[in-house]
């Protein structure tokens, strides 16, 4: 059954390299190179991972979220067979990028898609630059297990009295976002961009769901667009998190938030 499995794997990179061939002719490309394996984390065993695909999404567009399905606007699979990437076909751009290897022993084959559980993934929140006739080696990548227990942070959002605050929306990113001593929106505060967003309900209380550890920062704001005015009394100002989380996967933790609002 294994090898069945791993056959479709191989028919559906084929599959991919074909249709991406069409897509090269109509814009300038770059080459994409990396590794991608798996580290025991009881043995320190490395396993390449011949069989992963690789997943871009415009970073132009907003950035996909954890919680929500968002169909990636390049896929392809172009293996070496011991874990080594190399495709020069991919169309210039910046993306954000996720690589999984679908776990053949769980029957998981299809190419597209996020990850399922038991799934080989790895992703990260910083765009990369596909230059045309250039070539991006972005070094070997290390995949973890996709968990069916996703990180939860809970918390709720009150004034300075302890009013509850409904309807302010919570968000998760992996950079700060301060520049000389202001709290800057999302789309100002470099390439990264959020990672998970959820308002709050009508007692304050908000719950994100992370997929991927690592650490992150927690911000609250009442408005959901880029806007932003260093002036006292912006209704659009935000509000961070007195300090950022550090989680791995199957961790729960708890955020609370103080803003202080003036008459």
């Amino acid at each position: 059954m294994m090898t069945k499995q791993l056959v479709v794997l191989v028919s559906l990179c084929l599959l991919l390299l074909m249709n991406t061939v069409g897509l090269a002719e109509a814009a300038g490309t770059g080459t994409l190179k990396y590794g991608f394996k798996f580290k025991d984390p009881a043995t320190g065993v490395e396993t390449a991972l011949p069989y992963g695909f690789v997943y871009l999404h415009n970073a132009t567009k907003p950035p996909p979220m954890e919680k929500f399905y968002s169909k990636a606007d390049f896929i392809d699979c172009k293996s070496y067979g011991n874990g080594t990437y190399v495709n020069p076909n991919i169309p210039a751009g910046t993306y954000y990028i996720r690589i999984t290897q679908r776990n053949p022993l769980l029957g998981h084959t299809e190419p597209q898609g996020p990850p399922r559980v038991g799934d080989y993934t790895w992703m990260q929140t910083t765009p990369i630059t596909i230059t045309a006739g250039q070539t991006l080696d972005i070094g070997t990548k290390y995949a973890y297990f996709y968990s069916s227990s996703p990180i939860t942070v809970t918390g709720t959002v009150k004034t300075q009295k302890g009013v509850p605050l409904a309807g302010r929306y919570v968000r998760a990113q992996s950079e700060p976002c301060y520049k000389d001593g202001y709290n800057y929106n999302v789309n100002q505060c470099g390439p990264d961009k959020y990672i998970a967003l959820m308002p709050t309900d009508a007692d304050g209380k908000y719950t994100l769901e992370l997929r991927d550890p690592g650490t992150y920062y927690l911000y609250t704001s009442p408005c959901l667009t880029d806007q932003y005015f260093e002036y006292t009394g912006n209704r659009c100002s935000e509000t961070a998190a007195a300090a950022p989380i550090t989680v791995k996967v199957g961790d729960s933790v708890n955020t609370d938030f103080v803003v202080w609002q003036y008459p």
